[in-house]
């Protein structure tokens, strides 16, 4: 790691982690007066983290898409960002960074311990299609870890209408139905932006391996999750599955998200997938 970049990866992990304490207080003692401070501090740890993204492409002369490490740093950026970007424009929504903050500590810190070197681009990444191929598989993740969140929110919320004394701070959460439509919303976002990342894959594994398709464990476990995401809409607009179903179909398939990015290695050991390489 670049001098600057460890500091600045530092002081964010460390903001993330006071954080995402106090968001697991507000929770556990259901206190929503830090809500709103707490949403503060994370924005500061953005600035950190995005002076260590910037750190490392000046000591790299590239952006941060390959390994474990960049790819947590990358990915993290992203679902800060976009818990930011929906807190910003709906305050209600500000809760959502209960469940992802926490998770970008734990990715942080999983990256931090995966090869955080300085790395020279691979010939492989010298094309236009790695920016397209990643910049939307990042857009995927985000909306996909915040229909988690949301997925998250919605069950706490309807465990506690549930019982007779309801605390207020479950009142300020948005609303159940709400939740459930951010829910589909968020899943339709990252199916998207999830489809036009393995088109743009495909066209780059063709110049690279000669074939759109080679059945890498990235691209099998790509293809599940897409499955998964696909087969959730379906089921919601034609089958109308909503509420906890949804929920939970959505939370468990974040899991091979998780896995098609970080967990290929410890299954199968190798891909030809060079951001994945430790």
């Amino acid at each position: 790691m670049a001098y600057w970049e460890l500091i600045f990866f530092w002081v964010a992990l460390v903001i993330y982690a006071l954080a995402a304490g106090g968001f697991i207080y507000s929770i556990v003692f259901k206190n929503d007066r830090m809500l709103p401070k707490l949403f503060w501090v994370v924005l500061l740890g953005c600035l950190a983290h995005t002076a260590a993204i910037v750190a490392r492409f000046q000591a790299t002369g590239h952006l941060p898409w390959s390994g474990d490490y960049e790819a947590s740093l990358m990915g993290a950026w992203f679902i800060i960002c976009f818990t930011l970007f929906v807190g910003w424009r709906n305050r209600q929504l500000q809760c959502l960074a209960i469940v992802t903050v926490p998770a970008v500590v734990i990715m942080m810190g999983f990256g931090y311990m995966h090869n955080p070197g300085l790395t020279p681009k691979a010939a492989s990444l010298k094309t236009i299609w790695l920016y397209i191929h990643v910049y939307f598989a990042w857009l995927a993740f985000g909306a996909y870890t915040l229909a988690m969140a949301a997925g998250v929110l919605f069950l706490l919320k309807q465990r506690e209408a549930k019982r007779q004394e309801q605390s207020p701070f479950y009142e300020k959460l948005p609303s159940l139905d709400r939740l459930d439509e951010l829910i589909f919303r968020y899943v339709v976002f990252g199916f998207i932006t999830d489809t036009i990342m393995m088109a743009a894959g495909g066209i780059w594994a063709k110049s690279l391996w000669g074939s759109y398709w080679n059945w890498d464990p990235v691209e099998t476990w790509s293809l599940i999750s897409w499955l998964i995401y696909g087969t959730s809409i379906h089921l919601r607009v034609s089958l109308g599955w909503r509420g906890s179903r949804l929920a939970w179909l959505v939370i468990s398939a974040l899991s091979t998200v998780i896995i098609s990015f970080f967990g290929v290695n410890f299954i199968v050991g190798t891909s030809l997938h060079v951001f994945q390489v430790r």
